[in-house]
């Protein structure tokens, strides 16, 4: 009984002990102040300097340049290939008709007629400014002129005419006929040539000469 005393007595004052540390401390009858309790500020974060900015300058306009006038181009036109010009020859040949075939446009009984000599005149655009070649027969009656770079195949049959020129000296031959336009000149016909050529061939003729009326009459 004593013992279960003593035990409750160390237990109260155990107690006792507990309450008055958990109590504020007492001086001079009065509770001794509380500290206050230490507030920390919260470190603030480092201050930036501020930016500073500088106004905006006023946007400075330009003039707009004057467009350049380009001048329209025109499609490019195809090329243009004029045609070859080749030279020309002109060939024919002169007979002697006899007195039987007097005034009658025939060769039936003719011969070829050496020596004359024949021209051929091409007018230019001015007509007076005219070319004139010839050229005479051989033993044959053929007569040949040849290329010049005067005359080309342009315009050539409208242009140049042959004409009969004159009859071989010393030959009864001497009047000149209007066979196949002799006289009035014969424009230029195209031949085809069986061989290739350097140049565009033309035939004109045949032209004829005969006695003059004179010699033909006297043998009547």
């Amino acid at each position: 009984m004593a013992l279960s005393k003593v035990i409750v007595s160390l237990m109260l004052l155990i107690s006792l002990g507990f309450a008055v540390s958990s109590e504020a401390v007492v001086v001079d009858g009065y509770p001794a102040p509380k500290k206050p309790p230490v507030v920390v500020a919260p470190a603030s974060p480092p201050k930036k300097s501020p930016v500073v900015v500088a106004p905006a300058s006023a946007p400075i306009y330009y003039p707009a340049p004057s467009p350049i006038a380009v001048p329209p181009t025109s499609a490019a036109s195809p090329p243009i290939y004029l045609p070859l010009r080749r030279l020309i020859a002109v060939q024919g040949v002169v007979f002697a008709k006899p007195c039987a075939d007097f005034g009658f446009d025939t060769l039936m009984h003719s011969s070829p007629l050496p020596g004359v000599m024949v021209k051929m005149v091409c007018h230019g655009k001015p007509k007076d400014n005219a070319l004139m070649l010839t050229a005479v027969t051989d033993k044959n009656g053929y007569f040949f002129i040849p290329p010049t770079k005067k005359v080309s195949e342009y315009g050539a049959q409208k242009r140049c005419r042959v004409f009969l020129h004159s009859p071989p000296a010393m030959s009864k031959f001497q009047h000149s006929t209007h066979m196949n336009s002799g006289l009035s000149g014969a424009y230029l016909r195209r031949t085809k040539s069986l061989t290739p050529l350097p140049f565009v061939l033309y035939t004109v003729g045949p032209f004829a000469y005969e006695p003059l009326p004179s010699v033909c009459h006297q043998k009547v």
